[in-house]
């Protein structure tokens, strides 16, 4: 099978635009304090940067590791956070921002471990989160089932349960440079 990018969902423009919304509406909750984005490394690189560029304050970013796909099956889910992170997290405001939203286990699991670290608080926000109206998502050709986990505290967009690229999210490691996103399509 080869693969080529599909249609474009959201241009960069309409991501540009929605991150300046995002930071309007966050930063509010942080002013006077210094919050640490703690972004899931590597899909969510460029929107974590982009809301730190738009940010009014100061703010820290530091980086952990979730690894769950392989191409476009998703598989075991690895979490690796790095070393002296609970010493930057301790005590303070996080916000722990993912590339997408999809049965919710990566935030889950990533966010119980940075809650372990004791900060002040935790919030989330994901770029992308999927609809599955069955309570089930079925890409890569099974069925997972989504996990029971509040909601993200913010969400940039909602997409159908396609497989997407670009804006930093990946296809084995191609497609990350995209400024948009697009669908990804695959071809005999």
């Amino acid at each position: 099978m080869t693969e080529r990018i599909g249609d474009i969902l959201i241009s960069g423009d309409r991501i540009a635009a929605r991150v300046r919304e995002l930071v309007e509406t966050m930063a509010p909750l942080y002013r006077g304090r210094t919050p640490v984005f703690v972004a899931i490394l590597h899909g969510c690189r460029p929107f974590a940067e982009d809301l730190a560029r738009q940010w009014p304050e100061p703010a820290a970013i530091e980086c952990v590791s979730a690894r769950s796909y392989d191409g476009t099956v998703s598989g075991r889910l690895t979490v690796t956070l790095p070393p002296g992170l609970g010493d930057k997290v301790a005590g303070r405001p996080v916000l722990l921002i993912d590339d997408i939203y999809d049965t919710g286990r990566t935030l889950a699991a990533v966010e119980r471990k940075i809650k372990a670290l004791h900060p002040q608080e935790v919030r989330t926000c994901v770029f992308l989160r999927k609809r599955h109206p069955t309570g089930r998502c079925a890409q890569g050709g099974r069925s997972r089932k989504v996990v029971a986990r509040a909601a993200p505290d913010w969400v940039g967009f909602e997409i159908e349960d396609r497989f997407v690229i670009g804006y930093g999210l990946d296809f084995c490691g191609r497609y990350r440079d995209l400024p948009y996103i697009a669908l990804l399509e695959e071809q005999p």
